[in-house]
């Protein structure tokens, strides 16, 4: 055979070898779907009857007054159309009843049921009959004085006490036992000390007493409380800036609430927190800014509250030892500047409530420093969906929301105005950022996000 056809049939060889190629298809390996590992778990949460059941509840302290409050104070009227507009326009959807008292005035608390429910706010009722009927003996009035506005559609639950003592667990649990018998589904609202309470004010309460228990301690004090009186949800409060040097902080914030948040998981139940947005002492108590303001709400909802709660809407008229300033509105009904702060942030809440109101909070990871220290007993080093944390000071709540993993980053600074924080994933997610009131979708491995001081963003993986 010539050269000439040895290389005719080589030729005719490669061709039959790569149109064999081309026909057959690469197998591909096929991408195995990202193992979140997170498995179904109960997600405690109250929501008030009159509202969406995804609602996340915001609530202040406290209700407008009437003209001339005790007929000592020179206020006009609050109790008015104006009022309930920019509490509604504010973002809040609860407003607790301080000033106005069923035994003092009827018709004041029925005008600020009415108003309630004409601008889509729950109201919670102050009644001093039903604080007083803690013996069985005393249903019947319980009863009686419910009777008057159980019924009207603005009522949320009663506003019973705030920061009891051990003192008064039996008699409030078994208040509590009769209520429910009347009204089962309202709120039975109390509100509960501190950490930095004295153990005089752990077994007497706020004002103080004569009983003693030296072996009182802030631990037992919740225990006892969950056991006795049977809430359905824990509310406390928690006042961190103190002094008037910006930054500076009372310390065991975040102990308090990862203690809180250990015992209430165990019980079955979520927390609710008090946000610092006024003073009552000026010389130890500042006013709080917008940062602040932001501070408190994004490190609350990442540590897993399930309700927050402002100090104080209406600027008590009290003086003396306690002197209030710098809450939402003044004592004659204008706004302050924390209005507009606590607008700002509900903003931001209303934003994200669906998610966090329907999604375990799974403990926290922590990047570089913190203004207070962080209990290493709710930190986690690893989390589903996460590789590496980078860049400056972040707090990040992390969630199960439906199997699967959704992230609050924070700014865990009150000086860093502007900071850079990077989530580096195990691979690329499509997500969606909720920053702010905005929601944006992408698809990536790694999210660097600007940050300002305080603040929160929400990431939630979709696939």
């Amino acid at each position: 055979m010539s050269q000439r056809k040895h290389l005719i049939l080589l030729l005719v060889a490669l061709l039959v070898l790569t149109v064999s190629a081309c026909g057959k298809k690469e197998k591909k390996e096929e991408e195995k779907p990202y193992e979140f590992n997170l498995s179904e778990t109960p997600v405690y949460k109250y929501q008030f009857w009159n509202q969406d059941q995804d609602s996340l509840p915001i609530g202040v302290w406290s209700d407008p007054p009437a003209a001339n409050f005790a007929g000592i104070y020179n206020n006009p009227d609050l109790i008015n159309e104006q009022q309930y507009t920019w509490i509604k326009e504010s973002g809040v959807n609860v407003v607790y009843g301080l000033y106005n008292n069923i035994v003092l005035n009827k018709e004041d608390v029925i005008r600020s049921l009415d108003l309630a429910e004409k601008y889509g706010i729950t109201y919670l009722v102050r009644d001093s009959q039903v604080t007083g009927s803690y013996d069985d003996d005393d249903i019947e009035l319980l009863r009686n004085t419910l009777n008057i506005y159980k019924d009207h559609k603005a009522f949320g639950g009663s506003m019973v006490v705030d920061e009891p003592g051990t003192a008064s667990f039996a008699n409030l649990g078994n208040l509590n036992q009769n209520y429910q018998t009347i009204v089962s589904d309202r709120a039975f609202y109390i509100n509960m000390l501190p950490n930095y309470a004295s153990k005089n004010q752990l077994v007497n309460g706020a004002v103080g007493g004569t009983l003693n228990d030296s072996s009182i301690t802030y631990e037992r004090y919740m225990n006892n409380y969950i056991d006795q009186v049977k809430p359905e949800f824990y509310s406390y409060d928690f006042y961190p800036f103190v002094g008037m040097e910006y930054a500076k902080m009372r310390s065991g914030y975040f102990a308090q609430m990862a203690q809180i948040r250990e015992i209430t998981l165990n019980a079955g139940i979520p927390f609710w927190t008090f946000i610092q947005a006024s003073s009552w002492a000026p010389s130890s108590l500042r006013v709080p800014n917008q940062t602040e303001i932001y501070w408190q709400v994004a490190t609350s909802i990442a540590m897993g509250a399930k309700g927050i709660q402002y100090f104080m809407y209406y600027t008590s008229m009290e003086q003396g030892a306690e002197s209030f300033s710098g809450g939402m509105v003044d004592k004659y009904g204008n706004k302050n500047p924390m209005y507009d702060y606590v607008k700002n942030a509900n903003m931001h809440l209303k934003t994200i409530e669906s998610i966090i109101m329907n999604a375990s909070n799974e403990g926290v990871m922590v990047h570089g420093d913190s203004p207070d220290e962080i209990p290493t007993s709710v930190i986690k080093t690893t989390f589903s969906g996460v590789n590496t944390l980078s860049g400056d000071d972040m707090l990040v709540g992390l969630f199960n929301y439906k199997q699967k993993p959704a992230y609050y980053v924070v700014n865990n600074s009150l000086t860093n105005l502007s900071g850079s924080h990077t989530i580096t994933f195990d691979q690329a997610f499509t997500i969606n950022v909720y920053e702010g009131s905005q929601m944006r979708t992408i698809t990536t491995n790694e999210l660097t996000l600007s940050i300002g001081a305080g603040e929160g963003v929400l990431i939630e993986i979709v696939s």
